[in-house]
């Protein structure tokens, strides 16, 4: 996958690449792509989170600052504005929102046009696969094409992991570190590789808005379990970044640490959702264990 250039409009390089089939949008379509997020509020939460921080549909300052791409129904509705069917974010990471097979394929041939360097494309599994296929890109990591979503709406009825709790500025190294080997461990590769500054940015956000859950041993004041609210919205969160400290596991934390995390995660929203490798039986038996509840397939492509 090249580098993305800066030499042409992306609407001119949109339109070419799809037949005129996909648009970028603009400020005028804000309306429209919060209608079309809040079908599904679960699916949808991390590029909900994104346009509630944009507070526009419309393109941002920056050489490489995200593009919203949209899809209209092929047959004008009853108002003055076209209708919305479909949309993706293009960024860093490429989410379809909405999106089938079909429509995800005419995002795909956007994505490879506007030549992006992104870190991983995501979301509900048929549009992210069809999407993918569409790029022609071939310098990927990995496929990990079914990834169980799920979703709790209630507390836990079991007994929450004590001691779980926001994390302090002053702890910023402690959480830093923990959640770069969550983040080894899981994908294989630092977090870091992608920017260090970047990086650390983002976990100072974290903590700064109250997203980071910890516990804390008493005693030697390791962090033993941890998690962040990745995307955060008036109708839903979504965790990430659960890990338990292989010093500490093996003895039961993983369950009753989520249940605090929802705990919390509830009064926030009224739906914690998360999505979890379909391999990963042991988290899945625990998070259902809590009361999480199945809710689609995920699939990410990581680069």
């Amino acid at each position: 996958m090249p580098l993305w250039s800066p030499s042409a409009s992306p609407d001119g390089k949109v339109t070419r690449a799809t037949g005129g089939r996909v648009r970028v949008l603009t400020g005028e379509d804000t309306c429209a792509l919060h209608k079309l997020l809040e079908a599904d509020p679960v699916g949808n939460t991390s590029v909900a989170a994104a346009l509630q921080q944009r507070g526009t549909a419309g393109l941002s300052k920056g050489r490489q600052s995200a593009l919203l791409l949209g899809i209209d129904a092929a047959e004008p509705g009853d108002g003055p504005a076209p209708e919305l069917v479909s949309a993706c974010w293009l960024g860093s990471n490429i989410i379809p929102v909405g999106a089938n097979a079909t429509t995800a394929q005419h995002f795909g041939r956007a994505a490879r046009a506007l030549r992006r360097r992104v870190s991983s494309i995501y979301g509900r599994s048929e549009a992210v696969l069809s999407l993918f296929e569409a790029t022609g890109w071939s310098n990927h990591r990995e496929v990990r094409a079914e990834q169980p979503l799920m979703v709790m709406y209630q507390e836990p009825e079991m007994r929450p992991l004590p001691g779980v709790r926001r994390s302090r500025p002053e702890e910023f190294d402690a959480v830093e570190q923990a959640c770069a080997a969550m983040f080894t461990e899981e994908l294989g590769f630092s977090p870091y590789d992608h920017g260090a500054s970047q990086y650390r940015e983002r976990i100072r956000g974290l903590i700064q808005a109250g997203h980071s859950l910890i516990a804390v041993d008493p005693e030697t004041r390791q962090i033993t379990f941890k998690a962040e609210f990745g995307s955060v919205t008036d109708q839903a969160v979504q965790v990430q970044g659960v890990w338990v400290n292989p010093k500490w596991r093996g003895r039961g934390l993983a369950a009753p640490g989520m249940a605090a995390v929802v705990n919390y995660g509830l009064s926030l929203a009224p739906r914690v959702s998360l999505y979890v490798n379909a391999y990963n039986i042991p988290a899945i038996r625990a998070y259902e264990r809590v009361g999480f509840q199945h809710a689609g397939t995920y699939a990410t492509v990581l680069f």
